[in-house]
């Protein structure tokens, strides 16, 4: 009982903070860029009679038939690659606000197990990035059907909805070491350094044999924006576990035996 109440005390400094309303209108201009790149490559014309330019539009769907499937698959990258830094902005900010408002040794002081917190804390990123991740479901339906789609189908959908939470589960696998490092570091900068290198990462090893062998790669493999969907393999699923075992025992160690005085 004692742990859902640390999960609901999150849950409600989630609700008040602003940051969690701008993910969801982060998320929501993702996907109308998007829409609006698949409105100007069917309407060229009029698109550049209002001052719009294609360039960005052709590459993105540029090749591509112009329907739902293609619009969802970007919807599919756009959540792998970019629910990946997302996600591990959440981790940041989750777990990095208690050092930056001067709040941790609070809670370091209670007389609740100090593991729990940091379990509260990754069911709760989890329920964040879960609600960011279904509303894209709602969002890319009146995004493309504003752009001009029609026809729309349950087997069209449930794979890519499908393919997002799963994207969604391996992101918040990869985001736990963002946590370790941002209560490593007591604060969100370094965490946010570490994003960064890790999608430099999955660059460099995103077109190799090594990436499936890279946590931040997989993500890009199998949502298709490292090239061809590729599903992962055991091995695959095996390191993400790995990467999430090992960034939230390395969280737990540290909140263990830090200092209240933190």
């Amino acid at each position: 009982m004692r742990f859902l109440t640390v999960v609901a005390t999150e849950l409600v400094k989630l609700r008040r903070s602003r940051v969690t309303w701008l993910s969801f209108a982060v998320y929501t201009f993702m996907v109308a860029v998007g829409a609006l790149f698949l409105w100007m490559m069917k309407n060229p014309g009029t698109a550049e009679s209002v001052g719009l330019l294609g360039q960005k539009a052709t590459f993105a769907f540029g090749g591509q038939s112009l329907d739902w499937s293609t619009f969802l698959g970007f919807i599919v990258e756009m959540g792998g690659v970019g629910g990946l830094v997302i996600c591990s902005i959440i981790a940041a900010y989750v777990f990095g606000r208690e050092y930056t408002e001067g709040t941790a040794k609070n809670l370091l002081a209670l007389p609740v197990a100090r593991s729990r917190f940091v379990l509260a804390k990754i069911v709760v990123s989890a329920i964040w990035f879960t609600a960011l991740t279904l509303w894209l479901i709602p969002a890319t339906y009146l995004a493309g059907t504003l752009a001009g789609l029609r026809g729309l189908t349950v087997a069209l959908l449930l794979p890519a909805a499908t393919k997002l939470l799963a994207l969604a589960a391996m992101s918040l696998a990869c985001a736990m070491l963002v946590a370790w490092v941002a209560v490593e570091s007591r604060g969100y900068f370094a965490p946010l350094g570490f994003t960064f290198f890790t999608l430099m990462l999955a660059s460099v090893f995103g077109h190799t044999g090594w990436a499936q062998w890279v946590p931040w790669s997989i993500v890009g493999l199998y949502s298709g924006a490292a090239g061809p969907e590729a599903d992962p393999g055991v091995g695959s699923i095996a390191v993400l576990a790995a990467t999430f075992l090992a960034g939230t025992a390395l969280t737990i160690r540290h909140e263990l035996y830090a200092d209240n005085g933190q």
